[in-house]
């Protein structure tokens, strides 16, 4: 029977209130109770209640991470490109990558390397096996020649710059790669589903409809932008060439290179001559611009080069286009003062360069324009037939020495160059170089100031002076310019033909070859037959006969 709450008082309401409340006081606190209602009225009494456990509250799982899919490098197709670069050599152990060869400092081949495989523009060795935390970009992995056609436009040495630098290299395409041979079933639909517009839709990675023809620039991947978000600032892409010609080779077809050396003049901090120092000035610019015109055309640079008989070059002839010295015009009004020295450049234009040619050219150029040596030295070193043997002499420093450019046909590359946006990138990086480069040269000139305060008058006179009225060969000092920043005293000056010469080229290769043979191209494999067949002192006596008549 149904209660009728209309007729209960009101303190009969509250104790049914508290008697509901207590009823309810003795479920769980995890339970739900579900009371049925009527669909008109709703009684005390007659109130059934249902009442559903939940499950204990679990604390919410993690997201599992997504797993990227691997890089197929099968889904694209490649081709071959020209990559120009620009980079400063002062933090790296050269440009060229050395594999079995450890470095203190990384190379600029290596990180570009690095950034290639980072952005998937060339698949990582398939063979190699990752160490423990070793990413896949890991220069370990790159792939061999085959599989990218990789070559470079020169070599640089240890802190040696480059802005003109020439890489090829396969790389990655938007390019579509084609259709795949189908039925005439398989043809038709394709041409029913042109007809009609039916399409699938791909996501903006993926290359552009293979109905519409492909533009090799404005279709392509941005190679420009992608490496140098992934490069060292010091290193920077500038542009790039969709066509070079079939199996271009950025060593082979290069034409001509061009360096410059860049020094200052005075190249030392002047200061009053002591009597006993053979150079305390600047140097005679047109002694050395003399000398520098004697290096235009063919000629063997034997005398001009770091010889290395693991190399076994045999050939030292080479072409100068251009050889001259050029004063570098500057736009800041400070240094065009009196009290900052003029800077100036040895600008060398060549078919091609052995190893140390350009710093052993300047050398020998700064020797001259000191003083301590006549222009006519440049045309005795050339001349082999006199003089087969090089002397000993030191090279110059290597911070001021630029790769800047590789000249190729015209008609074989063309360069183009990043986005409005990558070219204020580049124009940020160069500006905070610059911007710290000028205010570390600014707090220099005010150390130089304070310097010249420190000078009395009579010493000021005599600051600039160039030689003492002796002759060098009696000065018991000298200082030696290798385009430095560093100044290097020495010792009596020895004129460079009066010094003790290494031997002839053609017995250091000799010599070369008879011990360490496994390592010469075209011996390693005969030595390593015979040596597998033959006695060791066989082999030796072998190796003797062929040094023999090579040095015959």
């Amino acid at each position: 029977m149904e209660e009728d709450y209309t007729k209960w008082t009101h303190s009969a309401l509250v104790a049914r209130v508290q008697e509901l409340e207590e009823k309810m006081a003795e479920y769980p606190k995890n339970s739900v109770s579900i009371e049925s209602t009527s669909a008109t009225t709703r009684t005390p009494c007659t109130t059934t209640s249902t009442t559903i456990e939940n499950p204990p509250s679990d604390p919410t799982p993690e997201p599992k991470p997504k797993k990227r899919r691997a890089f197929d490098p099968n889904r694209y197709s490649t081709r071959l490109i020209a990559l120009k670069i620009a980079y400063l050599g002062s933090s790296y152990s050269g440009f060229e990558y050395q594999a079995n060869n450890f470095t203190p400092l990384p190379t600029v081949e290596e990180k570009i390397f690095e950034a290639l495989l980072k952005s998937h523009l060339v698949p990582a060795a398939e063979a190699m096996t990752p160490n423990p935390g070793e990413p896949t970009y890991s220069v370990r992995f790159w792939p061999s020649e085959e599989v990218t056609q990789y070559s470079k436009g020169g070599r640089t040495d240890r802190g040696v710059s480059g802005f003109g630098q020439v890489i090829g290299i396969r790389v990655r395409s938007n390019r579509p790669l084609p259709k795949p041979v189908c039925s005439d079933l398989e043809t038709q639909e394709e041409v029913e589903k042109e007809k009609i517009g039916i399409h699938e839709a791909e996501d903006d990675m993926q290359p552009p409809s293979p109905l519409q023809p492909f533009d090799d620039i404005k279709d392509e991947l941005p190679y420009v932008t992608i490496l140098n978000r992934l490069l060292p600032p010091d290193i920077r892409v500038l542009a790039w060439a969709p066509n070079p010609p079939e199996n271009f080779s950025a060593r082979f077809n290069c034409r001509g290179r061009h360096y410059r050396y860049f020094f200052s003049n005075p190249p030392i901090a002047p200061r009053p001559l002591k009597g006993e120092i053979a150079f305390n000035g600047p140097l005679d610019i047109e002694r050395m611009r003399e000398a520098a015109s004697y290096f235009l055309g063919e000629h063997d640079f034997r005398n001009f080069c770091k010889l290395d008989a693991s190399k076994q070059i045999n050939n030292f002839r080479r072409i100068i286009y251009a050889s001259t010295i050029e004063e570098l015009p500057v736009n800041t009004p400070s240094m065009t003062t009196d009290s900052h020295p003029k800077m100036y450049y040895f600008n060398l234009h060549g078919s091609a360069f052995l190893w140390h040619q350009v710093r052993h050219m300047i050398a020998v150029l700064f020797l001259i324009g000191q003083g301590f040596e006549e222009p006519s030295l440049i045309k005795a070193l050339l001349d082999t037939e006199k003089h087969p043997r090089k002397p000993q002499y030191e090279i110059a420093d290597d911070k001021a020495l630029v790769l800047w450019d590789c000249y190729y046909p015209n008609e074989k590359l063309q360069w183009v160059y990043g986005e409005i946006a990558e070219k204020d990138s580049l124009y940020d990086t160069a500006w905070m170089g610059w911007h710290k480069a000028r205010l570390e040269e600014i707090l220099w000139g005010v150390v130089e100031d304070l310097r010249k305060n420190c000078i009395n008058a009579e010493d000021m006179i005599r600051e600039y002076r160039v030689h003492d009225l002796r002759p060098v060969a009696e000065k018991k000092n000298h200082f030696l310019v290798d385009g430095g920043s560093r100044i290097h005293l020495r010792g009596k000056y020895v004129p460079v033909m009066k010094r003790a010469t290494l031997e002839d080229v053609e017995v250091l290769n000799a010599r070369y070859r008879h011990k360490k043979p496994e390592r010469v191209p075209g011996m390693n494999k005969v030595w390593r037959a015979k040596n597998a067949m033959q006695p060791k002192e066989m082999v030796a006596d072998e190796l003797e006969k062929i040094s023999a008549e090579d040095t015959a």
